[in-house]
C-alpha cells in the first residue's frame, strides 16, 4: 500500500484511481458477508448464543452501572403441603407447611372463602384462618357436604389445593393478594481490546476480488474484534456477579452476573447420568411445566451432549423398523437433532461452538461441553413499560443484553459498543507522535433474564 493510499475505518480504501472495500470486522453483529468471503477453521462464533435466538432477543439501554428493574413473583402459590390436621368434629383446622409461607411466615396465600380439593379429591371451604403463628397459619376448613370426610381426607404430608372461591348473597369484599414482586440487580461490566499496527506493519495487506468487487484485508483486525466479541460472550455466559473484586491498585473490578450463573441461582437445574436421552428431556418437561415453563425453547448445548443424544438415537432406532423413520421430510427427530417435539413442548436444539472448542470453554475438564441451557423463546411483560426506562414494547424477550450510554463522539458509537483509533498514523487524526495505528474497541454491557424460573440448565454428573 503506498503512501498515496488511504482509508477510513468506515470501509472504503482508495489508491492509484482504485476504489476498494476495507474488510474488517467493526459491525460484530453483522457477519454473514465475511463468512462467504473467508473459509476459516471453525471457531466459535461472535456472539453465537445469542444469535441462535435471534428474533427472541433483544437490547435496551440502562443508565447506570448498576441497573435494575422489578419481576413479579408467582402468582397462584394455591398449593399447599399439609403440616398438621386437627380433627374439630364438624370441620378439620390444617396448619400448613412453613415451606408454604412468605415474608417470615407472616403472609400466605389462602383467605377466607376459598374451596379446597385435597389428594382424595374432597371439596372443602375455608370458613376462618388465623396467622397469628408465623409460618404455622392454620384454615378451619368446612365440607361440602356431609358425606365429605376431611379428617381422612387432609393427610399430613399431602397437598391441598386452595382452588377457587365462593361467596354468600350480597357478600363483603374478600381479603386480596397482590403478586410479590422482586427486585432483580445485575451490574454492567467494562470489555476493553485493541489493535496495534505500525507504520510499516499496516502495509501487510491482502489484496482480492469478489463478486467484481475489490477487497483490501488488514492483517490482524479482524482477529482482534473477533477475539472482543468471544470475551464478551464468554463473559455474559459465565460470569459471576463479583464482590469486593479490586485491581492492583485497589480499584473495584465489577462482573456482570452472565446466563449460566443467573440460572443456577434463581431458575431451574437438572443433572443427567452417562448421556442425555428422552428421559432427559422427561425430566425437564416436568420441571419446566411444574414453574410455568414456556411451550417452545432454544437448547443450546456443547458437542459432547449433542453427540450423547445423537448415540442415543442411534441405539433407539437400533431396536427395529417399527421404532423410528428417516424417510419422512417432515421427520422432527433426525441425526442432526434440530428439534424435538413432545406435545406440548418444542426443543429446537442448537450445538454451541464456545461450549466445546478446546481453547476456550471445552478445555480440559471444564463442564461446558457436556451443559444443556434451555431458553425460552416467547415474550414476556416489560417490567418498565410505564417508567422512565421503558422502550415502548409492553412484551418484550425474556433474555435481553443491557448495555450503558456509548460515550464519546457520534461516529465512534457503533450502536452498543465504541470504536476509535490513537496514534499518529491515526485514520481520524494524529493522537500523538508516535507512528503507529491503534484501534480500541470497549463495550459496558450485561445480561437480562426476566421470569428465571421458565429457564433450565442441565449438568452431567460425576
Amino acid at each position: 500500500m503506498s503512501t498515496s493510499q488511504r482509508s477510513d475505518i468506515a470501509g472504503a480504501v482508495y489508491a492509484a484511481n482504485e476504489n476498494y472495500v476495507l474488510i474488517s470486522s467493526y459491525d460484530i453483529y453483522d457477519r454473514d458477508y465475511h463468512q462467504e468471503l473467508f473459509n476459516r477453521v471453525p471457531r466459535a462464533s461472535a456472539l453465537s448464543w445469542m444469535r441462535s435466538i435471534k428474533g427472541y432477543m433483544s437490547k435496551r439501554q440502562v443508565n447506570r452501572h448498576e441497573y435494575y428493574f422489578y419481576e413479579e413473583g408467582q402468582y397462584m402459590a394455591a398449593a399447599a403441603e399439609i403440616a398438621v390436621a386437627v380433627d374439630n368434629t364438624t370441620y378439620v383446622t390444617v396448619t400448613i407447611s412453613a415451606a408454604d409461607h412468605d415474608n417470615a411466615g407472616t403472609e400466605s396465600f389462602p383467605v377466607v372463602g376459598q374451596t379446597v380439593v385435597f389428594s382424595d379429591e374432597s371439596i372443602g371451604y375455608v370458613q376462618a384462618l388465623s396467622r397469628s403463628s408465623a409460618n404455622a397459619h392454620t384454615f378451619d376448613i368446612y365440607p361440602a357436604n356431609s358425606g365429605v370426610d376431611l379428617v381422612a381426607a387432609a393427610q399430613l404430608g399431602t397437598i391441598c389445593v386452595f382452588y377457587s372461591n365462593a361467596q354468600i348473597e350480597k357478600s363483603a369484599a374478600t381479603e386480596g393478594r397482590i403478586p410479590k414482586v422482586d427486585k432483580v440487580t445485575n451490574f454492567i461490566q467494562t470489555f476493553r481490546e485493541k489493535y496495534e499496527v505500525t507504520d510499516h506493519a499496516e502495509q501487510n495487506q491482502t489484496e482480492f476480488s469478489w463478486k467484481g468487487q475489490k477487497f483490501l484485508h488488514v492483517k490482524g483486525i479482524d482477529e482482534t474484534t473477533e477475539r472482543f466479541a468471544l470475551q464478551e460472550e464468554m463473559g455474559l455466559l459465565i460470569n459471576d456477579s463479583s464482590e469486593n473484586l479490586n485491581d492492583a491498585a485497589l480499584i473495584k473490578v465489577q462482573l456482570a452476573k452472565g446466563l449460566i450463573p443467573q440460572i443456577t441461582d434463581n431458575g431451574n437445574t437438572l443433572e443427567y447420568f452417562g448421556k442425555p436421552d428422552m428421559t432427559t428431556f422427561d425430566d425437564a418437561i416436568l420441571l419446566l411445566n411444574k414453574n410455568y415453563g414456556d411451550h417452545e425453547y432454544v437448547v443450546g448445548m456443547g458437542l459432547n451432549a449433542s453427540l450423547g443424544m445423537k448415540n442415543w438415537l442411534i441405539d433407539f432406532a437400533a431396536g427395529g423398523d417399527n421404532n423410528i423413520s428417516f424417510a419422512s421430510e417432515k421427520q422432527q427427530l433426525n441425526f442432526n437433532f434440530k428439534r424435538i417435539f413432545i406435545e406440548p413442548y418444542m426443543f429446537n436444539c442448537q450445538t454451541w461452538d464456545i461450549f466445546s472448542h478446546a481453547d476456550t470453554l471445552g478445555a480440559g475438564t471444564l463442564p461446558y461441553k457436556d451443559m444443556m441451557v434451555f431458553i425460552p423463546t416467547g415474550k414476556t411483560k416489560n417490567p418498565n413499560y410505564y417508567g422512565t426506562g421503558g422502550t415502548g414494547n409492553d412484551y418484550e424477550p425474556y433474555c435481553q443484553i443491557a448495555y450503558a450510554r456509548i460515550p464519546g463522539a457520534p461516529h465512534e458509537n457503533k450502536g452498543d459498543h465504541k470504536m476509535w483509533e490513537t496514534g499518529a498514523n491515526a485514520r481520524t487524526g494524529a493522537t500523538d507522535d508516535i507512528l503507529t495505528r491503534a484501534i480500541h474497541m470497549a463495550s459496558w454491557k450485561s445480561l437480562e433474564l426476566r421470569c428465571r424460573n421458565k429457564f433450565l440448565v442441565t449438568r452431567k454428573a460425576g
